[in-house]
């Protein structure tokens, strides 16, 4: 008696063919190397922030050392509601205490602070976190708004690695002024 098995169902229950009696499945293919991965290259790279920022006028607002939100966390809906709110507190006080003004175009970079020991890390996950902490400024009235026409990006980048019991975030807001938005809108 022979036994016909699908593709679907060879792969969903691998070894089958074999105890049933049929011809065993084609063993995988092993794994190549990234094409221009250097295995002496390091996989983290810090952020320059004098050569990004440059000489704009720029506020930096270092979030306290809470826990913040990952995009790969799959938690509670109550959890990240009370997370989302004291991240979106948290930048709204620190926003006033700088005494941050109004600003009518801005962009802002969220800077991602992992822990000491990190090696491969990527700052985007942090991403719900960087949205509560802009929704914080709009609370502060830095912003009127926070669409795209006010808040040109909300960018990431990895900061230095520190001790702590969190991964930490700054925010680094960058005036783009009433210049830029009117040369942007002739364009």
């Amino acid at each position: 008696m022979a036994f016909h098995l699908s593709a679907k169902e060879a792969a969903r229950y691998p070894g089958l063919r074999a105890r049933l009696g049929g011809t065993p499945a084609p063993k995988a293919k092993p794994t190549k190397a990234r094409a221009g991965a250097r295995p002496d290259a390091t996989a983290y790279v810090q952020w320059d922030a004098e050569r990004e920022i440059g000489g704009a006028r720029h506020w930096v607002l270092d979030l306290p050392d809470t826990e913040l939100i990952n995009a790969n966390d799959r938690g509670h809906w109550s959890r990240r509601h009370k997370l989302t709110g004291s991240i979106r507190e948290a930048a709204a006080v620190l926003a006033r205490q700088a005494r941050v003004p109004r600003l009518t175009r801005a962009r802002v970079i969220y800077v991602v602070k992992p822990k000491a020991r990190t090696r491969v890390f990527d700052p985007s996950n942090w991403a719900p976190s960087a949205k509560a902490a802009v929704d914080g400024l709009q609370d502060a009235a830095v912003f009127e708004d926070d669409n795209a026409a006010v808040v040109t990006g909300v960018d990431p980048r990895a900061g230095a690695r520190q001790n702590g019991v969190n991964i930490r975030m700054s925010l680094v807001i960058i005036d783009q002024g009433e210049e830029n938005a009117s040369a942007s809108r002739s364009a």
